[in-house]
């Protein structure tokens, strides 16, 4: 009965160690990606997502945190790469230590200052997004965003 119990000990820490985040190895993601040069604006609202979403967490994790966008450049660049392009994304910022432990989708790792990389196999269409985001319950509006959170729900 004590190797069972032990066995069933490992076995659960086995399964909470995958479930800590998405695979990284020195802040930057194991899987093929499309690295992207972030804009100034882009910047601008990685640091709003992490000084106003991010900093209320416990209230504000009720709303959507897919409130990041790319550009048509980007965009375009991205559908070639991977042949989908979701709207909207969440910013994980690898280079400051984050890493939730999820579910994960449509994520724009920022690993330095000036870019990010968009991990290929976990993306999602935007149909397929809206679904999983359903899923989470979140509010699909985000008060850190007004002006983009009349329109992310994915239609």
């Amino acid at each position: 009965m004590n190797k069972l119990s032990l066995f069933c000990c490992l076995s659960l820490l086995a399964g909470s160690a995958l479930a800590e985040g998405v695979p990284l190895k020195d802040g930057r993601y194991v899987g093929k990606v499309v690295v992207l040069e972030l804009t100034e604006d882009q910047k601008k609202a990685i640091e709003h997502f992490r000084t106003c979403h991010l900093a209320s967490f416990k209230t504000m994790n009720q709303f959507t945190p897919y409130v990041f966008e790319l550009t048509a450049g980007q965009s375009k660049a991205l559908s070639r790469a991977a042949g989908v392009s979701p709207r909207f994304f969440e910013v994980y910022e690898t280079d400051r230590g984050f890493n939730d432990t999820g579910p994960h989708w449509n994520l724009a790792l920022r690993f330095s200052e000036t870019q990010i990389e968009i991990p290929l196999d976990l993306l999602l269409s935007d149909k397929e997004a809206k679904k999983a985001h359903d899923e989470q319950g979140w509010i699909a509006t985000n008060p850190c965003f007004p002006a983009v959170g009349r329109t992310t729900e994915i239609d």
